[in-house]
Order: structure tokens, then sequence, then C-alpha cells
């Protein structure tokens, strides 16, 4: 599965801007301030999104799901508290202002939402052996075991085509059995992420 393909299915239109080359130290300090106002934005758009979802009872999944719920439910509490009557509407702004530190610490991946609040706790720097750092290690990602990552339905489709790729595979008699090994393995956990995602979401048959 190609992984442009796959954002490209997740995240829809959205593009971050691409870097230019060979622009003066001044403009490039715009661009860069640019990018990340606008990667910003995208941040929290899907944390409110993921917000709302929890609204409607549709959960999140993974590793990290318990954790986020509780931000969630912070929020939630807070806006409740902040109301005086009934006649109160909570306005999305409100809801923004709340979810903007959450959404701080988010990366965006085509297969998982990473909160990367503790260092310390994410999967990918303890399998690389490093104890800190400013962003998490997405070539080390596995999202199905990190406690900050969580699964949503708009990383479903790309769990369904991994977990349907495997199929394709594991049936191909040119596979060597040792690789089949690995395939299966890497299949089952796709079919169990899908069956998560289904699950928390009020979506399972």
């Amino acid at each position: 599965m190609s992984m442009v393909a796959s954002c490209r299915q997740v995240f829809g239109d959205f593009q971050y801007p691409t870097a230019p080359s060979g622009r003066p130290g001044g403009a490039q300090a715009v661009f860069h301030h640019e990018w990340k106002k606008e990667e910003a934005k995208e941040k929290l758009k899907r944390t409110v999104e993921a917000y709302q979802q929890f609204e409607q009872g549709q959960m999140p999944a993974g590793p990290g799901a318990d954790a986020l719920l509780a931000s969630f439910r912070a929020v939630e509490k807070e806006l409740a508290d902040h109301e005086p009557g009934p006649a109160k509407v909570v306005t999305d702004r409100q809801i923004e202002l709340l979810l903007k530190k959450k959404a701080s610490v988010l990366h965006l991946s085509a297969a998982n939402y990473c909160w990367f609040e503790d260092p310390a706790k994410a999967l990918c720097l303890k399998l690389a052996g490093t104890r800190s750092a400013a962003a998490p290690l997405t070539g080390l990602c596995d999202s199905s075991r990190c406690p900050q990552a969580t699964h949503h339905l708009v990383h479903r489709s790309v769990w369904q085509t991994t977990a349907d790729n495997g199929v394709v595979l594991l049936a191909s008699p040119r596979i060597p059995p040792a690789e089949k090994a690995r395939l299966r393995a890497e299949h089952e956990r796709s079919v169990r992420v899908l069956e998560e995602i289904d699950a928390a979401a009020g979506k399972a048959e």
C-alpha cells in the first residue's frame, strides 16, 4: 500500500504547503511561520472532530484511547460547569480554546493519531533507545502498542487496505514460509485494530 495514497485517502484535499527551494532567509522564516500556522489549524480541526465524535458516542480506539477520553471528559465537564442555565449555547470557539493545548501535541498519521505529550511513554523512542525528542519517530511507530496512539474512523480505510493486502499476500505461493509468518502477524494486527475501531465507534455488527 502506498503511504502517499493512504494519506490522500485519509486527509482528503488538505495539503500542507510545500517548502520551496532557494528562498532567502527572511522569506524562508515567513514561509515557516505560515506552514506552522496551517499545521496548527489542521491539528486543532482534527482534535475538535475527534471530540465531536466523542460527544456523538463514537469513541476512539487504540492504547491511548483512555487518556484521550479523560481529556475529552475534562473539557466536557468544564463546558458544563460554565453553563449558567439551559439557555446557554456552547460555541465552537469555546470548544477550540479548551482543546487547543491538546491539539498542540497531536501528530497526524495516515493510520493513527499520536498524542505526543510524554516522550518517556513513546514506544518509538524506546525502540530507538532515545530518552527524549521533540517529535515522534514515525518510522518506528507501532500504534497498536504505543500508549499515546489512538485510532479513529478516519483511519479505518488504511487498516482495511492493509488487512486486504495481507490476505492476498498470504494466499500467494511465492511468499516464503518465514515471511508468511511475519505477514500473518501483521494481518492479525490489522484485523484486530479494525475490530477495535468499529467496536469503539459503535459500528460493530
